[in-house]
Order: C-alpha cells, then structure tokens, then sequence
C-alpha cells in the first residue's frame, strides 16, 4: 500500500456519534444486533444465540415505531462454535423496529452539513 492511498483513507474516515433513538430519515446508522436459530420444528422450543452482527443501513422510512432501512454494510463480529451467522446483503432492505436499533447502542454518520440536518428536524421549520 502507497503513502498516499493511507493518508486519503485517514481523510475519509467516517466520525460517528451515539444517537440513541435520535435518528430521522436519511440518516446513516450502525448498531449491533444478536443473531437468532430456531432449533427445533417444535413450537414451544426456544430460539438459540448464535452470533453477533454490526450493521450499517441507511433509515429509508421511519413510520411511527417501525424504520425501513437499506443495509449499506453487514460484518459478523461474534459466532458460537460450530454455528454459521449469516451477513445481511448490501442494498439489502431490512425492516427493524426502532426499539431493537436501541438495544444495540446505534451510532450515526455525521452529515457533511449538519446544520440542514437540524433544519429536518426542527419542529418549527419542518411544516414549511
């Protein structure tokens, strides 16, 4: 790897910060979020932990409860021995209550113009 190409990728470097529940569409978001396996065909047995996943997705909709995402970027960052956590596609969309991105510490990407950002959210502007 050149000089170079290091000293571009440092400029690049995305800077994200915690936002909680703070996220409105057109936001870029990461969280984690664990990775289920029904075991059994039996109705009564309970689901299985078998990993962890760090997802990125930009929030398409946000409609009450429910967002529509679209996954941007999906790594494994966990998996138990011997079982397999599947990564989510890219431009993939993925439906996930607001309530589960919570529980997995979400962070967002800063906007390049942060100030239109909170012209979106403003209440007062918004309705214009």
């Amino acid at each position: 790897m050149r000089k170079g190409s290091v000293k571009k990728a440092e400029n690049v470097a995305a800077k994200w910060i915690p936002c909680g529940s703070g996220f409105i569409e057109a936001d870029v978001i990461r969280w984690k979020e664990a990775v289920w396996e029904k075991r059994s065909r039996r109705r009564n047995d309970r689901a299985v932990h078998i990993g962890d996943r760090v997802v990125i997705a930009e929030v398409m909709r946000a409609e009450g409860e429910w967002l529509d995402l679209l996954v941007r970027c999906c790594s494994v960052v966990s998996k138990k021995f011997g079982c397999k956590v599947p990564a989510l596609a890219q431009n993939m969309p993925v439906r996930r209550k607001r309530h589960t991105i919570e529980k997995g510490n979400p962070e967002r990407l800063l906007w390049s113009d942060e100030s239109a950002r909170a012209l979106l959210i403003s209440k007062f502007l918004s309705g214009r």
